[in-house]
């Protein structure tokens, strides 16, 4: 799995504009998911490999291969899923792409420095589209790709805390890939995280509306100097950049929980997820990973929340069920959510 966010070029000018300004697309009606799956088109553009220089040029698609109609189909009925507020700007994505499954998941937003300079795409895996896979099953293999677990060893054998539901659409698991990967393009957008002057992305975008993300998401859960020492315009998937929580508790290093799963040792990953979900300051173990992962899940979580009304994502705590989605509605979590209220994220008006 690759989920991989680039906000910008490597050779930044000035500030040329405010946030919020990039999902403009023309969307003819966001209400129609058949029409959002046809503007999916595969592409062959490798945002890791690719140059973000000055001789910078936008993904194009690859007319060799189509979007087949069962892929259109999960797309359409993800879209459909989603509440209004993430529907009016995946409808504004300058362009959906389906990527090979070697190539994974990714996200990016141009920098204004770069001609045209306003665009945000979203590229979602083959393999995403076709594997079948429920919600549950996504998250799980999240985690277990974070933590250096082989998903496809089966069902044999000890086991890291899995997450269960009910709800077994595929489609759900489909749109929680695409509201992740919005998340991303939505943190850079409203540049949430750039109210500090030395954040790399200030270089080409004003200040955020709200420095929410200053007070809550970093106010609440994690070292703030740490942060603003490492800050980053790359968001690679599980990649730490040194930051650190605050919470004592749930301290844990990715790179010495996969040495301990090489090892066939469960029981520090085992323990490191649990303290997370039962600590219920961060929606998801994804959201632990980093202070934008946090803000990405927690958005994520909030769209699936809303998606999935009466419908539940579970884990077994402390010999009972616990439904996730419920974490966005109480305690440090609804705070972070409010934060995205306050950026302007959770309305349908751009």
């Amino acid at each position: 799995m690759l989920l991989l966010v680039l906000a910008q070029s490597d050779e930044p000018l000035t500030p040329v504009g405010s946030p919020l300004g990039h999902f403009q697309a023309r969307c003819d009606d966001e209400h129609d998911e058949k029409k959002f799956a046809e503007k999916a088109c595969y592409t062959t553009f490798d945002p890791s490999q690719a140059d973000f220089g000055r001789s910078y040029h936008p993904p194009t698609c690859d007319g060799s291969v189509r979007v087949t109609d069962g892929q259109k189909d999960i797309i359409a009925r993800a879209y459909d899923r989603a509440p209004e507020y993430a529907k009016i700007r995946l409808c504004k994505l300058t362009r959906l792409f389906v990527t090979h499954s070697s190539q994974g998941s990714w996200s990016f937003w141009e920098g204004q420095d770069r001609p045209p300079g306003t665009g945000v795409y979203i590229g979602i895996s083959e393999w995403r589209l076709e594997s079948g896979r429920s919600i549950a099953d996504g998250e799980n293999e999240i985690t277990d790709e974070l933590v250096g677990v082989d998903s496809d060893n089966g069902s044999d054998g000890p086991r890291l805390p899995r997450l269960h539901t009910s709800a077994r659409d595929p489609a759900l698991a489909v749109l929680s890939v695409l509201a992740h990967e919005l998340g991303h393009l939505l943190l850079s957008d409203t540049n949430a995280d750039g109210v500090d002057a030395g954040h790399p992305r200030r270089k080409v975008s004003d200040p955020p509306r709200s420095d929410c993300f200053e007070h809550t998401f970093l106010g609440l859960s994690w070292d703030a100097e740490t942060f603003h020492q490492h800050m980053r315009r790359w968001v690679e998937f599980g990649e730490q950049n040194q930051n650190r929580r605050k919470n004592s508790e749930l301290q844990f290093d990715l790179k010495h929980l996969r040495a301990a799963i090489r090892a066939d040792d469960l029981v520090a990953p085992s323990q490191a997820i649990t303290r997370v979900y039962r600590s219920r300051e961060f929606v998801s173990f994804f959201a632990s990973i980093s202070p934008e992962e946090d803000f990405v899940e927690t958005y994520k979580y909030k769209v699936l929340s809303d998606a999935m009304r009466n419908q539940a994502i579970d884990l077994a705590l402390d010999g009972q069920e616990t439904n996730v989605l419920d974490y966005v509605q109480s305690g440090i979590p609804a705070r972070k959510v409010e934060c995205l209220r306050e950026l302007g994220l959770l309305t349908a008006r751009l």
